[in-house]
């Protein structure tokens, strides 16, 4: 998908342009720019809300909200995967999501009719479908993380929900929905700190393979100050993988990859 493209999408959403967007527009065509463009989108919905409803946005725009969020976490971990077809659908995903909130933010005359109604006269069942649809996302990303959350009671509570609103419990139905938001939250938080730290270990695992790879080849080269100085710079990774200091070990692998073409160089 090219850049252009997906600026005119951004724009299309939002409006506006800035001098970052402009930048991202005319960057290199790769992949990355979809996260940095899903990323700076996800922020200006996130501010716009704040804006207009303060601590108190309608449920079923931060359910929106909340599933456009979780697209934008799920495509970073397509383009960590490398898998750029699921990125391209995540990223899709999110800023339709995106276009839906603002279209809702920018028509008041409609939405704040609905969206700001007495809970007793709104729709339950169609609340309580839209957070199953959200938990539904939450599952699934849940499963491709392989987070080994236990997603019992959530299946209880809709069942029971559901119940509650077919015996014209409204009452009961709104305490269990209360009851869902605040399960689906900090299922949501949990998710993000597992897929934070499933990166991280992802990244952890290429460069220590790699180090294998570059040692086993240093080794093999005729020794000169260049391949001490690889060995050097091996180990100083190493102990920065073991502080998990990651920014200090990739800078320091780009350093080790441009020293061993030249040590390749020199022994052709």
């Amino acid at each position: 998908m090219k850049t252009l493209t997906l600026f005119t999408i951004f724009v299309l959403i939002f409006g506006t342009t800035s001098p970052l967007l402009v930048n991202d527009a005319h960057a290199q065509n790769d992949p990355s720019i979809l996260l940095r463009i899903a990323k700076q989108a996800d922020k200006q919905i996130e501010n716009q809300l704040q804006r207009v409803y303060g601590d108190s946005v309608p449920q079923n725009i931060q359910s929106l909200y909340d599933q456009g969020h979780l697209a934008v976490i799920s495509l970073e971990d397509s383009l960590n995967d490398n898998n750029i077809t699921q990125a391209k659908k995540d990223f899709l995903s999110a800023m339709k999501i995106f276009q839906q909130i603002s279209r809702i933010i920018s028509e008041p005359s409609t939405e704040a009719k609905v969206t700001t109604r007495d809970t007793a006269d709104r729709d339950l069942t169609s609340e309580l479908n839209r957070l199953h649809k959200y938990f539904q996302n939450l599952e699934a990303i849940s499963k491709r993380y392989d987070t080994g959350i236990n997603f019992d009671q959530i299946y209880e509570l809709f069942e029971k929900g559901r119940e509650q609103i077919r015996n014209g419990d409204n009452e009961g139905a709104k305490n269990t929905i209360g009851e869902l938001k605040l399960l689906l939250n900090d299922i949501q938080k949990n998710i993000r700190e597992h897929a934070s730290n499933s990166a991280t270990k992802r990244i952890k695992q290429f460069l220590e393979k790699q180090l294998d790879k570059i040692e086993s080849f240093l080794d093999k080269a005729e020794p000169s100050e260049n391949t001490r100085t690889a060995y050097d710079l091996i180990v100083k990774i190493q102990l920065s993988l073991s502080e998990d200091n990651l920014s200090d070990a990739k800078s320091s692998f780009s350093e080790l990859i441009k020293l061993v073409k030249v040590i390749q160089k020199a022994n052709r």
